[in-house]
């Protein structure tokens, strides 16, 4: 069965997520929606993912297609600019065009930089995410944030929506323990912040819950976000949820993303409890450690953070802005005093 989740701007749809077992691999017609006009695919892959891009790239060939692979870094080595400007040099050697279209098999970071290199190479040409990853699936192939590093987390890129997501359940279930409990912690999140049922299914289920139920769940709280907020001028902004100390984390220790966004989620879980008065701090760090996923931080200056924080991308003049949950399912967006930042910071063990 093949669940298929529409994100829509006002009357159009923007983009289109596709879930199910594919088998072997998904069909052409799965991958890419019909163009006459396209000649070229130009696939984005990274180690760990090769496997299911050959696949894929079969396929494509065999539908009489001109295909051409690429391996990028792995993890946040793929999000720099001199990533990003390697592969623009190899589309031009391609000879690729705004009717051609970009494929990208992988995990959240591989599909944060293909969806970058897409919005900007010609100033757009198609993208399809086929994400191989819980974490991928669940937040960064979704809603159209691409991005790359520059000194700070996702500091430059572009709002671009990919014209299809492709989330392949088969390719989900043989993931490794380690990335499974990764991509976990945002799938909590997007419970925490919209679903109650997602948070009861974790706590009953821990690592067993079943991912045709937790993937379709998550998509459907991130594609109905990003339908209301595409740019991030309000609502959006929940998805943040353990951001904001998550991402100083990542950046200054090199933990992986989602290790990174459960510690942030105590911090604000602390922070939370300080500031609007949420009552279940201590439930959410008992589920997260329950599914493996650190509750402490790495060794790190506090000074560091501070002013790795200061580059959040929700500052304002006003700043640091955290998005809180006053209830599960009820998050707010408030700008914090030093007391209440130093409360998340103390919540997680930074000296």
């Amino acid at each position: 069965m093949v669940e298929r989740i529409l994100i829509d701007e006002t009357t159009t749809t923007s983009s289109e997520i596709v879930i199910g077992r594919f088998g072997t691999a998904p069909e052409v017609s799965v991958v890419l929606a019909p163009r006459p006009s396209r000649q070229r695919v130009a696939l984005l892959t990274h180690d760990g993912a090769t496997r299911v891009a050959a696949r894929i790239e079969d396929e494509l060939r065999r539908a009489g297609l001109t295909v051409a692979t690429r391996q990028l870094p792995d993890r946040e080595a793929a999000k720099t600019l001199q990533t990003a400007e390697a592969t623009f040099l190899w589309l031009n050697d391609l000879g690729m065009t705004r009717d051609d279209t970009i494929v990208a098999v992988g995990g959240g970071a591989l599909t944060d930089a293909a969806g970058f290199i897409a919005a900007t190479y010609l100033r757009g040409v198609e993208v399809v995410l086929v994400p191989t990853t819980l974490l991928g699936a669940v937040d960064a192939a979704v809603g159209g944030k691409t991005a790359v590093n520059v000194g700070g987390k996702n500091l430059a890129g572009v709002f671009r929506h990919p014209e299809r997501v492709v989330v392949d359940l088969d390719v989900l279930d043989g993931l490794p323990r380690p990335l499974l409990i990764e991509g976990t912690a945002e799938a909590v999140k997007a419970g925490l912040i919209a679903d109650p049922v997602l948070v009861d299914l974790y706590e009953h289920a821990g690592l067993d819950a079943a991912l045709d139920e937790v993937v379709p769940r998550a998509m459907r709280v991130k594609a109905a976000v990003v339908s209301g907020d595409f740019r991030e001028g309000g609502h959006r902004a929940i998805l943040n949820y353990g951001h904001t100390v998550g991402h100083a984390i990542e950046t200054a220790t090199g933990i992986p993303h989602g290790h990174a966004v459960a510690v942030g989620m105590v911090a604000a879980g602390a922070a939370a409890e300080s500031a609007v008065g949420f009552a279940g701090a201590q439930r959410q760090r008992r589920l997260l450690e329950a599914l493996a996923l650190p509750v402490a931080a790495p060794a790190v200056e506090r000074q560091e953070l501070h002013r790795l924080m200061a580059l959040d991308k929700k500052r304002d003049r006003s700043g640091i802005r955290m998005v809180l949950l006053r209830d599960i399912a009820e998050p707010t967006v408030v700008t914090v005093d030093a007391a209440t930042v130093d409360a998340a910071l103390d919540a997680i063990g930074v000296a």
